[in-house]
């Protein structure tokens, strides 16, 4: 008992040393978390521009504001560049802050004993560096030992007191009693059944074992009157369990309609009953399975026979779906040729409708043209109509000058034949007028029929591009229905691939159900070859009397009860 208090005592008090300690690294842990992010909110804008000393001051200020419990404490650019730094090149905070700084997420390692804080500008910014500190537990760890030190030595000397006095009381309230129940029972054992204990008025535990053990004498007192009642009924015992033993060798050698003639006595008499009615149940049974035996084997034998017949049906159907599978694949492949060759009448399509976009332009070009053209016809036929007439009236002063040189007589016939030829000039100039207008009405005529001509050459080009707009929208939609049927011809490609590999699936399934009808038909002639061990010969008619009798004495046993 000492030993077993000892034992829970200390494993409390290492659980509870475990537990302090676990304490104290968790309030480290804390302790230089809570600094740690201080200190990354503090370095954003230092980190920002660059400000080393700033960076320096705070990481030095974070880890004074930890005391012993932190020891070493780093700061990392941008770029890896140390700039303030506490431990050496190459340590364990030095590769901790560069997989912070790679990875953009705190890191940690032993434990939560080193930590590594990106500086982000923004939660999902780039790193403008990295934070790294290393915390110490040996501080909180004395502070710790030094309690644990002064409640051990109380404890220590509490347990020690309170032990000596558990000790003193326990052998004088039970080692005493004890001691006296030993002797009572070593009297009990050589015989002694009628020298009572003297204790079984106390009312402790020690008082209910001393009752116990008089009754035990007392139990054991009527045994020894019980025991010859006993060997009396030994002799029909054995009686009864040769008798069934016999019986029982005979139900091992597989004879199965054997049955128990001879009466037990009224004690063991329904056991000789219930073996004649579990017997015949037996013999029952066994002529069932026979019979069951015989027509699972025929059933097997039918089943294999099928599962043959469809293994070979399965394996023909793997086969056609194999050949739709690759005629399926040699399909896909065409449509995808057309559907690659529409999209390229496509392009075409496109490439033609921006030609015919570009001649409807030039044409309606064209038609500006000649309707300039036909304007500038117009004002020239007014300007040979003005030519007309200003020789007309150049005519007329000529024929008014020839008058007045007639009248003058010699001395005007000078100014009669400038006026002759004046008029012959203006005669001339009209009729050159009159060739000029009839040429202008004929241009203008057949500048109006080539208006006209380019007027309905741009209304058919404008029909055409409507036509090839059309056509590329068929073909467009041609396209995207090519696209569509690919698409669709690769799902039924995949569903097709799908069916032969369960088709596969399903002729292994096959030949593994052809198989296990196989076994079990072998099973089921291993099963009559069994049953065929048992004798299951018809009951004679005395039997059958007996087992008959045998059941009515079931029932009044039952009904007594």
């Amino acid at each position: 008992m000492a030993i077993t208090t000892i034992m829970v005592a200390a494993t409390l008090s290492i659980g509870a040393l475990n537990l302090l300690d676990r304490f104290a690294v968790e309030g480290v842990n804390r302790q230089v978390d809570n600094l740690a992010a201080s200190a990354v909110d503090a370095l954003q804008k230092p980190l920002r521009f660059n400000v080393v000393n700033k960076v320096d001051e705070i990481a030095l200020q974070t880890l004074h504001s930890a005391g012993d419990n932190a020891t070493e404490a780093l700061v990392l650019g941008k770029d890896g560049a140390v700039l303030s730094q506490s431990a050496e090149e190459g340590s364990a905070l030095m590769t901790l802050a560069t997989q912070a700084l790679e990875s953009g997420v705190p890191e940690r390692a032993e434990s939560g004993r080193l930590v590594a804080y990106p500086v982000l500008g923004s939660p999902d910014g780039p790193a403008f560096g990295v934070f790294a500190i290393a915390s110490s537990y040996e501080a909180q760890r004395a502070v710790v030992a030094r309690s644990v030190r002064g409640v051990v030595f109380l404890a220590i000397v509490v347990f020690t007191v309170m032990m000596g006095l558990t000790l003193l009381l326990l052998h004088r309230m039970v080692g005493k009693p004890l001691t006296r129940l030993s002797d009572s029972v070593a009297q009990v054992e050589q015989g002694d059944y009628l020298s009572p204990t003297g204790m079984d008025q106390r009312p402790d535990e020690i008082g209910a074992i001393a009752k116990r053990i008089d009754s035990l004498r007392e139990v054991l007192s009527a045994g020894r009157t019980s025991e010859e009642e006993r060997a009396a009924l030994l002799d029909i015992q054995k009686g009864v369990v040769l008798t069934m033993g016999k019986a029982l060798d005979r139900l091992a050698e597989g004879i199965l309609y054997h049955q128990i003639d001879d009466r037990f006595d009224d004690d063991n008499e329904p056991l000789r009953v219930n073996f004649n009615r579990a017997s015949g149940n037996l013999h029952a049974l066994v002529r069932d399975v026979a019979k069951n035996a015989e027509f699972i084997l025929n059933n097997a034998n039918r089943m294999s026979s099928a599962s043959h017949e469809l293994s070979q049906r399965t394996e023909t159907q793997a086969a056609t779906l194999e050949q739709s599978a690759a005629a399926l694949e040699q399909m896909l492949n065409t449509v995808k040729s057309v559907a690659e060759n529409t999209a390229q009448a496509d392009e075409n399509v496109q490439r033609t409708r921006e030609i015919a976009l570009k001649n409807g332009s030039v044409m309606t070009a064209a038609v500006e043209a000649m309707d300039q053209i036909q304007d500038s016809s117009k004002k020239i036929s007014e300007i040979t109509s003005m030519i007309d007439d200003i020789a007309f009236q150049t005519n007329l002063l000529a024929l008014n000058a020839g008058v007045e040189a007639a009248r003058a007589g010699e001395s005007g016939s000078g100014f009669a034949v400038v006026a002759s030829e004046v008029r012959a000039l203006a005669q001339r100039s009209s009729e050159a007028a009159q060739q000029i207008k009839g040429l202008i009405m004929s241009s203008s005529e057949q500048v109006q029929s080539g208006a006209e001509l380019v007027q309905a050459a741009g209304t058919a080009l404008d029909e055409v591009l409507s036509e090839v707009e059309e056509i590329a929208n068929m073909m467009n939609g041609l396209a995207s229905s090519a696209g569509e049927q690919a698409e669709g011809l690769n799902e039924v490609n995949v569903g097709i691939s799908n069916l032969d590999r369960v088709t596969q699936q399903n002729a292994s399934m096959v030949i593994e159900a052809s198989t296990t009808a196989q076994e079990l038909s072998a099973s089921a002639k291993e099963l009559g070859g069994l049953v065929g061990r048992f004798s299951t010969e018809k009951d004679k008619p005395e039997t059958h009397d007996m087992a008959k009798k045998d059941q009515g004495l079931i029932t009044g046993s039952d009904r007594a009860a």
